[in-house]
């Protein structure tokens, strides 16, 4: 494992109105490192992912993410970052395959046809690459989410309660294939209701 830093900032603040959703955030995350937030709904674990990728500006704090300022440089940023949300959030009307394709076009992949393949081989998802999305169950709409957050080589992943309804055997394959990622050197940073 790299000692590289992916993840450096300090004093993240984040409020919305009254409510200070987020109180001084502050974490270092190493390359190849699987790194969890634990807490209910409402502890601000989706607010503080956010910042880290650019999609939220802190009220305050600093720092960077993949060696990029999170306050000057969130472009950068997005096209570095995986970013794996609650919601389901693929074109239920086209397959599996399609949806890949789709993504590929909007991050600009270059050779998108093989990055698709590569990421439908990866995830186990070639046999099924035609079947539609809106009929896959909730482990494999995972598998097809986590697919997609790969499918442009991201060097960061942030998941979002990505274990949120789906059966404790697709729990545990998911986590599977996290670890076997994170040994490629892929960093995680997960919210999570999970201990395990």
């Amino acid at each position: 494992r790299s000692s590289e830093i992916v993840i450096d900032v300090r004093g993240l603040n984040k409020h919305f109105g009254d409510k200070h959703v987020v109180k001084d955030l502050s974490l270092n995350v190493a390359r190849g490192e699987i790194f969890g937030f634990l807490g209910p709904n409402g502890s601000g674990k989706t607010t503080s992912i956010r910042m880290l990728c650019g999609l939220l500006t802190p009220d305050s704090g600093e720092g960077t993410c993949l060696g990029y300022d999170i306050l000057r440089e969130t472009k950068a940023i997005k096209r570095h970052v995986g970013y794996m949300t609650q919601r389901f959030s693929f074109y239920e009307d086209l397959s599996i395959a399609e949806n890949l394709d789709f993504v590929a076009r909007m991050f600009a992949v270059k050779n998108r046809r093989e990055a698709v393949e590569r990421s439908l081989q990866r995830l186990g998802l070639a046999e099924r690459r035609q079947q539609l999305a809106g009929q896959l169950s909730g482990g494999w709409k995972q598998r097809l989410a986590l697919a997609a957050c790969l499918i442009h080589q991201p060097k960061l992943l942030l998941l979002d309660e990505p274990t949120a309804g789906v059966d404790p055997k697709a729990r545990r394959e998911f986590w599977e294939q996290i670890h076997q990622l994170a040994a490629e050197g892929l960093t995680f940073l997960i919210t999570t209701h999970y201990m395990d």
